[in-house]
This record gives C-alpha cells, sequence and structure tokens, in this order.
C-alpha cells in the first residue's frame, strides 16, 4: 500500500487564508460575525462558506482575483516539498473548500500537484453562488463538510494518507489521516483531542522528515 498527500490550500499552502483576506478586503463588515462562526464551530463550513461568497458581487471575480495574487504568499518551501513527493512518487493533491477561481491563478507556475480538488462559484447572478462539488459520503459522520475532504481521499484508492492542514476545515481529514502534519488552529485541535501529529511550520519542515515519516 503506497501513500498520498493529501493537502490543505487556505491557511496550509498559502501563509495566511484565502478566504478570510478576501472577506475583509470585500465584505469587512457583514463577514465577520460568520467567519467567528465557522471558526468556533457553531455553523457549518458548507453553510458559512456558501453564507460568504453570496455576500460578494459577481462582478468583483476579477478584483479578487488580482488582490490575492498579489497579497496572498505561499507558505515558504511548498515547491520543495512538491519536488519531494514526485522524487519519492507520492502524489500530492491539493483538497480544498476554496474556490477554483482564485486558487487556480495562485498555483500557476508550480509543478508536481497531481490534481486540485476546489469548488466552482456561479458568477450569473449579483451575486456570488457557491456550486459544491464533493459532499459527503455514506461514511462521513458529518453530513455538513461542503467539500468532504474524506470522502475525496477514499475515491483515490487504497492509499496510506499523509495529511496536511491547519483549521477547523481540515479536523475530519485529520481523523482519517495515518500521518497528520499540522499547524496553527488544527494543531490546537490535535492536541486537545489526543491525535498524533507532527506540527510544521514551513513546507521545508515536511520535507525534511518524509523519508522517515514513510519508513
Amino acid at each position: 500500500m503506497g501513500f498520498i498527500i493529501a493537502c490543505d490550500f487556505d491557511g496550509t499552502v498559502t501563509s495566511s487564508d484565502t478566504i478570510i483576506a478576501i472577506m475583509q478586503r470585500f465584505a469587512p463588515a457583514d463577514s465577520q460575525a460568520i467567519l467567528t462562526q465557522i471558526l468556533d464551530r457553531t455553523l457549518s463550513v458548507k453553510e458559512g462558506v456558501t453564507s460568504l461568497f453570496n455576500l460578494l458581487d459577481s462582478r468583483e471575480r476579477q478584483a479578487i482575483v488580482e488582490f490575492v495574487c498579489k497579497e496572498v504568499s505561499i507558505r515558504p518551501g511548498f515547491q520543495t516539498l512538491l519536488d519531494k513527493a514526485q522524487e519519492m512518487n507520492i502524489p500530492f493533491y491539493i483538497i480544498s473548500g476554496g474556490m477554483h477561481f482564485f486558487i487556480d491563478p495562485i498555483l500557476n507556475g508550480f509543478t508536481g500537484i497531481k490534481d486540485v480538488y476546489a469548488n466552482h462559484v456561479d458568477f450569473s447572478g449579483e451575486k456570488m453562488q457557491v456550486e459544491w462539488r464533493y459532499p459527503c459520503d455514506d461514511l462521513c459522520a458529518s453530513g455538513e463538510c461542503g467539500t468532504c475532504k474524506p470522502s475525496i481521499v477514499r475515491t483515490l484508492g487504497n492509499h496510506q494518507v499523509i495529511a496536511i492542514g491547519d483549521s477547523v476545515t481540515d479536523i475530519r481529514l485529520a481523523e482519517v489521516a495515518d500521518i497528520l502534519f499540522t499547524t496553527d488552529k488544527l494543531t490546537d485541535y490535535a492536541e486537545t483531542e489526543g491525535i498524533s501529529h507532527l506540527p510544521f511550520q514551513t513546507f521545508y519542515d515536511i520535507a525534511e522528515q518524509l523519508e522517515e515519516v514513510v519508513r
């Protein structure tokens, strides 16, 4: 049985959460309460993110893309980790609750990503409407993931899963991971719940440990 890497995007590949940055720039007054409810888990990710993007004017699409490409930074060592995974023949997947329209431009130029699982947005109306493409399967206890990361992983075959994440949207993935790398709020969660994990700050940290953890 081989390994795959399932890596979150917002706040993991990026140094800060892209969706939070977008909301603080384009809908600061109306989004904060929703963001707080998502982060304290009183509102499901699916419901919360749907509400957040419904605050955004569809005409702002290009402005948002330009904003994230200019302002959102990539966590150091990302290409190094991608290169290491390729060297070790470990497929690297981005699995995100975010949206293709801003994720794909940010990832442009990086090599070694097997596939990107993210959501689409309908811009035909006045406000943005999220199109959730990856619902929970029958094995997911939540049923409200939005993008169900464990369900996606299960479609990728019988592999051992190296998960990389940072926040509440990665909790379900953390619960099914064979090896878990954490940062920020996901580290706090793993420590509280007694889940075995390896904290990291940069992708250089993970690249340096990868050969050892898959032995």
